[in-house]
Parts: structure tokens; C-alpha cells; sequence
């Protein structure tokens, strides 16, 4: 820890010391927050005997606690009362500093110099145009592999905090397929001081932020458990980018109530990883892109190699250093400009407006083709413009690629988001119409005289819990969504029979996402 730069004031193993003219203090429990009150532990002893002294926890902008203590540093160390709360007068000055410093010295982060030749890397990776190819390769390098789309998406995600409406993502996956992995790589090519993840957020904690503490930042909730008390705040803070609250204290001095406003700003974008698709509601949920993990068995195969393979002696003789990876792209990320994007009027964008929630997907897609323009801004055409009112615009000009680009990475993102059904219940509802069918074509053999249809086709949890390899959490969780929103039907047996479901619709009917996009393209 730093030395304080009063050379009286210096930390120790056991507290914070100073001396003063005639006393010298032990301090602990010194904060920078709650600068209202100055709440310490203090040890007080004096030169000719440290083996004598006086300790206590007191307020020391509190004058009866001050006299109270001094009084007793009278009693027990046969000093003056006046040199006694002249030495506090001096503590209080140099400890009012000292918090103001730790204040202002949280969460620091210290940004290393940029070489010119690290910045001459970075521009020519910036310049490239297999850019994203190379960021795909670069999370491989560091053992994250497949997920293509989410790995463009979650990188995307980060650079839209450079845009006044960034994104938001929520990673939805069952247990074990890898979703904090996925946030972990993501928020890994963030550079540090960009970057804050937490486990845990406790409910008024974003409120008393400092007011920049979170603007272009990467806020990264391991699990949406952790932040439940903190919910209407992230909420609020991805549809306005914004924090404000007024709380109540009372005045030390006085006892009278007063009130103290709190402000923290954004942009910020909020990255959270569940495994429960119920877990937020829809309100909530819609705020958010939301991205699945690839849960395929060959997906499985691969990852297992690749654990293997990263043990491997000659892996460590052809393979660079994670730090020297990661070194690039944060210098890359530091080049960028949160410059204004504009859109020209011949571009293509057709989308959808048969449902209500096209409002704010829309929005989402636009805050996506921005983020890829400000990806690619040494790419595309730069300027600065005049406005009528006299001020000046540094801006960044979309192309017709930028909008292909967001199309083709978030069009499955965009679909899920409007789905009445969760990811996983979608999911698991394809692997019961895969199992009724072949249960089907069995019974069909029995049954000759008689055409059976899916929905006269019974099975039970154990069953797709057998066909699938899902937990029996997982299996009940996602079936109880399909029983009610009316794909699934549930039998009740006698008391003690197992439970019995029937398919009683596939969804083929449920609307397609881009299928009013292709019409309207093809009538233009």
C-alpha cells in the first residue's frame, strides 16, 4: 500500500498511524465513504509509554465524543485536556485528506503508457479487413472455442459502450454448458479499467456509485441471483443509462433531517449469465439481447479436446502467452473514438411491424450496426459536420456491410427475443417432437389399423430425461412453461401414478421473424 504523502501518516500491519505533537494515534476503520461523519477506532499512547493507552471507537466530527475521549486520555495517560483535543483537531485535518485520497483512488486502475509500435500493431488490426475473423481466432488462442455469432456479439456488445444507447446482454444456457466462461472471454478483451464484474450486487449499491464511475463501462453480473436485490436499478439503468436517488441523513451537528442527492451516468453496458429462463420477467428480459449456448454434442467433443489439448507439451512450443494476446486488443479497444454514427439514407433496412416488441428490437439492432460501425471507424468514412445551432459533430458513416453484418449475427438473437418461449423450453420442445416421433413410428408398427397422431402419443419426464441427457430440474422447469403457454398437455394419473404429457402443438405455426422482412423485400 502507498505511503500517505504527510510522512507523520504512515500505514502499518495493525492500522494507520500519526503523530502528532504529543500523542501519537493508531487508526482503523478509515473509509471514504460517509463523509458526513469521520467514524474511527482510535489508540491513543504517548511516546514515554506505549504500553499505556487509551482506545476507543468514536465520530470524531462529534465534539462530546472527542471530550469524552479526551477526558479519559487525561485520565490514563496525564496529558492536558487542551493537547489532547488539539492533537485530535490535527488528526481530523490530515485524516480528511487521507479519505479523500482513498476516495478518489478507488477501483484505480493504472493504464500502461501505449508504444508507438503497439499502436502501429493495433491500427494495422483496426484497419484489417478480416478484423473479425481475427478477434474469432483470438478467443480461440485464449480456449475459448466455437460460438462464432456470440463471440462477435458479446465483443460488439462491449464497443457499444462508446454509444449513448449501448446494449445489454443476458447469457441464458443450462447448467454447465459454459455461459460464464463465454462472459469471462468477453469481458477478458475489455481493457481493465473499462471492465467491473461482480458476483454479488446488493440493492442500493449502483445508487452510490461515483457519478462517472460506470459511464463507458462493462458491468458483468456472474449470475442474475446475485443481482435480484438489485433489479429495479438495472433495470432503470438500461432503459435510461442514468441513476438518481435522494436519501435521508441526519445532520450530526444539528440532529436535523436533510436530504443528499446521488447521480451516476452512464452509458453502461450490463452483462448477466443465468441458468433459470424464468429467473427475470418479461419486462425485465426484454432489455436484453438474449444469447444461448451452443449445447450440441459436438460442441461437447471439442471442448473436451481442447481442454486436453491445452496441457499438451508442444501446444506451449506453438502457442503465445494470454497476456500478449489480450495486450493487443485492449491497446485496439483504447484506439477507438466514441464518435457519433450517422446512417444515409440509401441504405437497406426493411424490418418487421406486426408486433409491439419490434419497437424496442428495433432499437436494439440499431444500438448493434452502431457498434460495428464504431468497430470498424477506421474503415468507414469519417467527418465532422456543422449542426444549425453552431456545434460541431465528429461523426462515423454506416455502410450497407455494417447492416448485413448485424443482420446476420443477430437475426436468431431477434427472433428468441420476440419467442414466447424460453431458449431452453424452445430447445426442449424440438427434442419432443423428435421423440414422439420416433415413439410414433414404433407404436404405428403395433397398430396397424390405426393412424396415430402426435398428440395421441404419451411420454413422460423420465423418458425425455433419457433421450436428451437433461437433468430432472431442467426437464420440469422448461415442460411446466410448455404445459402453459398450450404446447404440451399434462395428464394427471391416479394418486401416486407418474405424470403423462401429450404434444399438442409443434409450433410450426408460431410466427418466423424475418418471414414479413423477405415478402416485403420481394414485393420492393
Amino acid at each position: 500500500m502507498n505511503q500517505p504523502e504527510n510522512s507523520q501518516l504512515t500505514y502499518k500491519s495493525d492500522g494507520l498511524y500519526y503523530t502528532a505533537s504529543t500523542l501519537t494515534f493508531r487508526i482503523n476503520k478509515l473509509t471514504g465513504y460517509n463523509l458526513d461523519r469521520l467514524k474511527v477506532t482510535l489508540r491513543a499512547s504517548t511516546e514515554r509509554s506505549q504500553t499505556v493507552f487509551h482506545i476507543d471507537t468514536l465520530d470524531l466530527y462529534y465534539s462530546r465524543a472527542r471530550e469524552g475521549f479526551a477526558e479519559s486520555c487525561v485520565k490514563y495517560l496525564h496529558v492536558e485536556m487542551n493537547v489532547v483535543l488539539s492533537d485530535l483537531s490535527e488528526l481530523i485535518t490530515v485524516l480528511e485528506k487521507e479519505r479523500i485520497s482513498q476516495r478518489e483512488g478507488k477501483n484505480q486502475i493504472i493504464v500502461p503508457v501505449m508504444t508507438e509500435s503497439e499502436k502501429k500493431e493495433a491500427l494495422e488490426l483496426l484497419r484489417s479487413k478480416d478484423l473479425l475473423k481475427q478477434i474469432v481466432s483470438a478467443f480461440d488462442s485464449i480456449g475459448y472455442i466455437g460460438e462464432r455469432n456470440n463471440k462477435l456479439l458479446g465483443y460488439i456488445a462491449t464497443i457499444s459502450r462508446l454509444q449513448p444507447d449501448p446494449l445489454a446482454l443476458l447469457i441464458l444456457s443450462r447448467s454447465g454448458a459454459g455461459k460464464t466462461c463465454l462472459q469471462d472471454a468477453v469481458c477478458k478483451f475489455v481493457p481493465p479499467e473499462y471492465a467491473i464484474q461482480y458476483t454479488r450486487l446488493t440493492g442500493q449499491s449502483l445508487f452510490y456509485c461515483e457519478e462517472n464511475e460506470l459511464k463507458n463501462k462493462v458491468l458483468a453480473i456472474e449470475e442474475e441471483e446475485g443481482m435480484q436485490d438489485a433489479m429495479y436499478s438495472v433495470k432503470t439503468l438500461i432503459s435510461s443509462q442514468k441513476l438518481s436517488v435522494s436519501a435521508t441523513r441526519t445532520d450530526s451537528k444539528t440532529g436535523k433531517f436533510s436530504s443528499d442527492a446521488y447521480k451516476v451516468k452512464g452509458p453502461v453496458v450490463v452483462m448477466v449469465s443465468t441458468t433459470n429462463p424464468d429467473a427475470l420477467d418479461d419486462e425485465t428480459k426484454q432489455r436484453f439481447m438474449i444469447l444461448t449456448i451452443d449445447e450440441s454434442p459436438e460442441q461437447t467433443k471439442n471442448i473436451l479436446y481442447s481442454q486436453l489439448n491445452k496441457n499438451m507439451h508442444d501446444w506451449y512450443e506453438v502457442s503465445n502467452d494470454e497476456s500478449s494476446i489480450l495486450r493487443i486488443y485492449h491497446t485496439m479497444n483504447r484506439l477507438l473514438e466514441p464518435l457519433t454514427v450517422t446512417f444515409t439514407r440509401d441504405l437497406k433496412i426493411i424490418w418487421p411491424y406486426s408486433r409491439l416488441q419490434m419497437r424496442r428490437e428495433q432499437q436494439k439492432f440499431v444500438s448493434l450496426v452502431k457498434a460495428i460501425t464504431l468497430l470498424h471507424q477506421y474503415q468507414r468514412k469519417r467527418g465532422t459536420m456543422q449542426r444549425i445551432d453552431g456545434t460541431t459533430v465528429e461523426y462515423v458513416q454506416t455502410s450497407q456491410q455494417d447492416i448485413d453484418l448485424a443482420l446476420e449475427l443477430g437475426k436468431a438473437v431477434f427472433c428468441r427475443n420476440i419467442d414466447d418461449l424460453s431458449p431452453t423450453a424452445r430447445t426442449l420442445l424440438s427434442h419432443i417432437i423428435g421423440y414422439v416421433n420416433k415413439k410414433r413410428a414404433t407404436m404405428q408398427a403395433l397398430e396397424h389399423n390405426h393412424e396415430l397422431l402426435l398428440s395421441e402419443v404419451p411420454f413422460t419426464r423420465k423418458e425425455l430425461r433419457q433421450c436428451n441427457g437433461w437433468s430432472d430440474t431442467q426437464v420440469t422447469r422448461n415442460i411446466e412453461q410448455l404445459v402453459h403457454l398450450g404446447y404440451v398437455g399434462k395428464i394427471s394419473g391416479r394418486q401416486g401414478s407418474t405424470f403423462r404429457y401429450l404434444l399438442i402443438d409443434d409450433g410450426s405455426a408460431d410466427p418466423v421473424f424475418y418471414s414479413e422482412t423477405e415478402e416485403e423485400q420481394k414485393s420492393t
